[in-house]
This record gives structure tokens, C-alpha cells and sequence, in this order.
């Protein structure tokens, strides 16, 4: 059989397109799947706060672990989780703990860069819950909070 230009064309483009849509394919899932991304997150530790009405309560004395300036943590509660991180002096930061891009729990926190850092897909928030890194396209929902001697209280309803 005579193989024509045509023939030999298409089986070259064939070939090719065999070859590449994998490798297009396996970029795509990647760029999904990129734990952390670049940095050194480390695991959030859990404190665990107590509810009264609207408002989860945090001790926040000498042996909390938020509380020295620059540190972060994972407050847990009955309803849920929010994570806090203490910037500066009697300045607490409380954001929503759920990706905005597919719903999983941020667990993670970034003191180099002072980002949270989603585990699934590598989001990055920054501490006000702006997104630094998607592909995560919303802010994380951020948590009104206010201090009453060494106790934190957040605003969650």
C-alpha cells in the first residue's frame, strides 16, 4: 500500500496529538493539585474555644499558642472552625477555616509569608483573607474580634 501525503500527514498529527493531550491533561490536574505551593507551611495548632450566644471565646494568656505577636492557630468550636493569627499587640485576625475554592478546611499557616495555606489545591490568603494564591478566586470570610483581658472574643453569628 502507498501511504500518500495526506495519509502520512495525518497519521503524523495522530501520533502527536496522542503524545501531547496527556501531558496537556496531567498540567491541568497539576495546576490543581499543588498541595502548598512554594513556602513552609507548617500544621495550625487546634485551641479549642467555648460558645456563648454569637460569640466563641478564646483564652489568650501566657501558655496560648496565639499568644505571641506573629503566631496563628486554628480556633475550634460546637458549630465549626475559624482560624486566628495575632499580628501585633492586642490585634487578633479570625477568618473563615473553609476554602472558598472547593470547600476544604484550611489547616495550615505560612509564618514566612503570613499566609493561610489550603491543603488541597495550594490557595493562599493573606491574614485579612484576601486571596494572594488561587485558584481559589474568593476571600475567606473574616470574623469581627475584640479582646476583654486575656480572653479573645470573636463574632461569629
Amino acid at each position: 500500500m502507498k501511504i500518500t501525503r495526506r495519509n502520512f500527514f495525518l497519521k503524523t498529527a495522530q501520533s502527536t496529538l496522542v503524545l501531547v493531550i496527556p501531558s496537556l491533561f496531567g498540567s491541568f490536574l497539576e495546576s490543581c493539585s499543588n498541595p502548598t505551593g512554594p513556602g513552609s507551611a507548617a500544621g495550625l495548632q487546634s485551641i479549642q474555644g467555648t460558645t456563648s450566644g454569637s460569640n466563641v471565646i478564646v483564652n489568650v494568656d501566657s501558655s496560648s499558642p496565639i499568644s505571641k505577636t506573629g503566631t496563628a492557630a486554628m480556633v475550634n468550636f460546637s458549630n465549626g472552625s475559624v482560624l486566628v493569627d495575632h499580628p501585633s499587640t492586642n490585634v487578633f485576625n479570625a477568618l473563615s477555616s473553609i476554602c472558598t475554592h472547593q470547600g476544604c478546611q484550611i489547616n495550615s499557616y505560612d509564618s514566612g509569608s503570613s499566609q493561610f495555606v489550603c491543603p488541597c489545591h495550594g490557595s493562599r490568603f493573606d491574614v485579612n483573607g484576601q486571596v494572594t494564591q488561587g485558584p481559589a478566586g474568593a476571600p475567606l470570610q473574616k470574623y469581627q474580634t475584640s479582646i476583654s483581658g486575656t480572653q479573645l472574643i470573636i463574632k461569629v453569628g
